[in-house]
């Protein structure tokens, strides 16, 4: 009978262990957790709006031949977990594309200064991949000429991108109509938020310095509209809070 008592004493004391343990703080949990991973993706930047490119070659020509292009701006926040050491500065990195984009659809290398900014280069496109130029410095001074894919070991910039939605479909306005190029100009040839593209799946391959490999699996979901406005109403910004690690 005693012997019971104490196998039912010592499981009653087993099932208090569990659940204290699953009721701690999260910080706490998240610190035991934190000495496995490196990094981590603590939020992710959004600028959406819209602009055209003139199709107009005869100034006589009483009206305006545009093509309208959306594109939304992307700026990837990856931040060191622990104090420095080799496991968590970037040796390596590259951006890979992990799923085909639409016929009228396409990524570019962003240089981060010009976030936010309408003017497209062709030239920035990325067909598939794009490799980093991994730099040996930090960037608190914002001095790095950033036309060419670059990136700081110590995670200081942010990982940018922009996707491009064309409309190929040429677009006409009376020249005595006010243009403005920004998201509006959607509205004027029927395209609803819900209908763009604003889904796409990539990865990030990087390399630690002490040489470990890491291969991170991304899926987006571009957000253009909220509760109270869209890229309707000329741009739509929104922050996102994350929390990938690895």
């Amino acid at each position: 009978m005693k012997k019971k008592v104490w196998i039912f004493f010592i499981f009653l004391i087993m099932i208090a262990i569990a659940v204290c343990f699953l009721f701690l703080p999260k910080t706490q949990k998240e610190a035991k957790s934190d000495n496995v991973y490196e990094f981590e993706i603590s939020k992710i930047k959004y600028y959406s709006s819209a602009n055209a490119i003139s199709n107009t070659t005869n100034y006589q020509n009483p009206e305006w031949n545009i093509t309208i292009y959306q594109y939304t701006d992307i700026a990837i926040y990856l931040d060191r977990i622990n104090a420095p050491k080799p496991e968590n500065y970037i040796a390596k990195l590259a951006f890979r594309l992990t799923s085909s984009l639409p016929e009228d659809t396409a990524i570019y290398y962003l240089n981060p200064q010009n976030f936010g900014n309408s003017n497209l280069s062709l030239d920035d496109k990325i067909a598939e991949e794009l490799n980093y130029s991994v730099i040996n410095s930090s960037n608190r001074e914002n001095s790095q000429n950033y036309n060419i894919p670059i990136f700081f070991q110590d995670c200081s910039n942010p990982i940018t991108m922009r996707i491009v939605n064309t409309f190929p479909n040429h677009y006409k306005v009376s020249k005595d109509s006010t243009l403005v190029y920004n998201g509006s100009l959607l509205k004027n040839i029927g395209i609803e938020p819900n209908t763009l593209n604003r889904n796409f799946q990539f990865e990030l391959e990087m390399e630690t310095k002490q040489g470990t490999p890491k291969t991170i699996p991304i899926e987006l979901e571009i957000p253009l509209e909220d509760e109270t406005r869209s890229i309707l109403d000329g741009d739509f910004e929104q922050e996102v809070k994350q929390n990938w690690k690895f």
